[in-house]
């Protein structure tokens, strides 16, 4: 004869295997929803900071250009007809110019290093929180 008692005992304990179960399955769907945020953060911040060191560097290479061509102009062996030829107020007006674009490029970069250590910070506090959820 069966043991119907057993059997309901059985049934119960695998109820609760199942509801224990289901709990661990949302708590890791939990966990990699966290980790996916984490990641998709970390995976923004590389994109948006080496978009910046590009345009940062574009604007680097194009203030150099500047400043040799300028050099070039003011070259004594430099021809009155040569593109770069420059009198000497012109000279001196461009060197006001290029001053100016000096201190704002200076003053890009300063501001480039300064939010590159922010945004490097921010990638470590997100790095470290993402081996952590591990």
């Amino acid at each position: 004869m069966v043991n119907t008692t057993a059997l309901k005992d059985d049934n119960k304990h695998w109820h609760q295997d199942h509801a224990l179960w289901m709990q661990e399955v949302e708590q890791w769907q939990h966990d990699i929803e966290k980790l996916l945020a984490i990641l998709y953060l970390l995976e923004r911040a590389l994109p948006e900071h080496s978009s910046a060191l590009t345009k940062h560097t574009q604007l680097i290479d194009e203030h150099e250009h500047m400043v040799s061509r300028y050099e070039c102009g003011m070259d004594e062996r430099c021809m009155p007809t040569c593109p770069t030829f420059k009198s000497l107020e012109e000279q001196e007006t461009f060197h006001q110019r290029l001053s100016k674009l000096h201190l704002e490029a200076k003053q890009h970069h300063l501001d480039l290093k300064q939010r590159y250590s922010a945004e490097m910070e921010k990638f470590r506090v997100l790095v470290k929180q993402l081996m952590d959820e591990c």
